[in-house]
């Protein structure tokens, strides 16, 4: 593996792309690292499918926001028995099999949330990078809350989730 950054699954990638929102998630997280499956299944099968969000992200691959990784054999031998082990998808196993120890992924699947926290990683949502970069200091709360609503749009999520994380990044609650 090579490139330092956060690894995310594909649907951080679409999500990211359809609010447009690369550059301030990059502030919160650092680049984006993208291993095979996950490039496969975010732009080459949408390539196939026709997702106009192709387009964004090979400008944000351009724009240095996101970086393709290759597996070592290793990781890639984890990833496969992380994916038969768990009932993973191919790019979730890859994400969690790249992270550093204790580090974090980008991952929006439920059960590859519980698996990384069972690794001993730090599973974050797409839809809580607001929240994350706030309390971070990484973005000042006009943009955290814009990020927010940008990210709810297209991930459908609920409005008491958007409220809670509302009050998050004005600092109301933990």
């Amino acid at each position: 593996m090579k490139g330092t950054g956060t690894p995310a699954d594909a649907s951080t990638l679409i999500y990211l792309t359809k609010a447009d929102v690369f550059a301030a998630a990059g502030k919160c997280v650092g680049r984006l690292l993208v291993t095979p499956s996950v490039w496969r299944e975010a732009v080459e099968a949408g390539t196939r499918r026709g997702a106009v969000e192709v387009a964004h992200i090979r400008l944000a691959e351009g724009h240095r926001l996101l970086s393709r990784i290759e597996l070592a054999k290793r990781v890639a031998r984890r990833a496969r028995d992380m994916a038969h082990q768990y009932a993973l998808g191919s790019g979730e196993s890859e994400v969690l099999a790249v992270a550093e120890p204790g580090g974090r992924v980008l991952v929006d699947e439920g059960r590859a949330t519980r698996v990384a926290e069972s690794l001993g990683l730090v599973p974050v949502s797409t839809l809580l990078l607001p929240a994350l970069g706030a309390a971070e200091g990484k973005l000042e709360g006009t943009a955290a809350m814009e990020l927010l609503h940008r990210l709810a749009g297209v991930t459908g999520a609920r409005a008491d989730v958007v409220v809670r994380l509302e009050a998050v990044i004005r600092g109301e609650a933990r």
